[in-house]
């Protein structure tokens, strides 16, 4: 076989490969948004859902009606508040803990340092249920249950040990050389941190701020332990009513979770450049 043949035809291997990959990670989706514009009436009918002869793979009637009782049946928008509340808190309070953490790591050197950061990763690793008993005490200790501040401070707990790792690695391969010029110029060690590592910084700030905000957006456990009321309950724990209803509504199920994977997906069409460059940056450099 030639050369130019053999290039063909692993081009065209390759191409189909990741069809098959896209399509099999995109189906869950596809199925999602059909089901939400199924009438629920066939939704709720055990044979159309569970028997493979009964599967409708396009509603034989489309419908919005899903998507107008989920707004009548529950305070959609002010759930979706709440967890862009939780969302955007976590985001900003785990990036700036995690920046200053993993700027002060790699610019000074002090005792302990490597076994701060292996003590750090070892409680990275221990499983979130873990802590459910120590948070729950600590916050209604401190009056926390409920309340957003709390549940955001609970969401930073998984969200800044991974963003302090990623920047570690990210300002490793910063010069240090930028930042002594800022000092002799007579900028402050805070004056240069802001105005010449952090704008460097970028795709890795990027990668590790949109990290916290959908694993905290998309994060059931903590919003359903430490949240009581509808004035701090989030997306995740209103659906999981639905699924478990009697019957299930699975129609306005799937129109919830069709808005609410919605922001996600748009945020991650915006900055995915720098989502992937970071991630990239942070594991491959320092």
């Amino acid at each position: 076989m030639s050369a130019p043949k053999h290039k063909v035809l692993a081009r065209a291997a390759i191409a189909l490969g990741s069809i098959v990959i896209v399509g099999f990670s995109l189906s869950p989706f596809v199925w999602m948004l059909i089901a939400s514009i199924t009438p629920e009436a066939g939704a709720q009918n055990g044979e159309t859902w569970t028997s493979v002869r009964a599967v409708q793979y396009w509603p034989q009637s489309p419908t919005l009606s899903n998507y107008w009782a989920l707004f009548d049946t529950v305070p959609f928008l002010a759930y979706f508040r709440n967890s862009f509340i939780v969302a955007a808190g976590t985001m900003v309070l785990a990036t700036s803990v995690a920046s200053l953490g993993a700027y002060g790591f790699v610019r000074f050197r002090f005792r302990a340092r490597a076994q701060i950061l292996f003590a750090m990763l070892l409680a990275y690793m221990v499983p979130t249920v873990v802590l459910l008993v120590p948070l729950m005490v600590i916050f209604r200790t401190y009056g926390l249950i409920n309340t957003y501040p709390g549940l955001i401070l609970a969401e930073s707990t998984i969200a800044a040990p991974f963003e302090l790792l990623l920047m570690i690695n990210y300002f490793s391969s910063l010069p240090r050389d930028l930042e002594e010029a800022a000092l002799v110029d007579g900028c402050t060690l805070v004056g240069a941190f802001v105005r010449i590592v952090l704008p460097l910084a970028a795709p890795g700030l990027v990668a590790g701020a949109m990290f916290a905000f959908i694993n905290t957006w998309n994060h059931f456990l903590y919003a359903y332990l430490l949240t009581s009321s509808d004035s701090t309950k989030t997306l995740p724990v209103i659906m999981r009513l639905f699924a478990l209803g009697e019957p299930a509504v699975w129609g306005t199920s799937a129109a919830g979770a069709v808005l609410t994977t919605l922001p996600v997906a748009a945020l991650f069409l915006v900055f995915q450049r720098k989502f992937i460059g970071g991630l990239a940056a942070g594991a491959v450099k320092g």
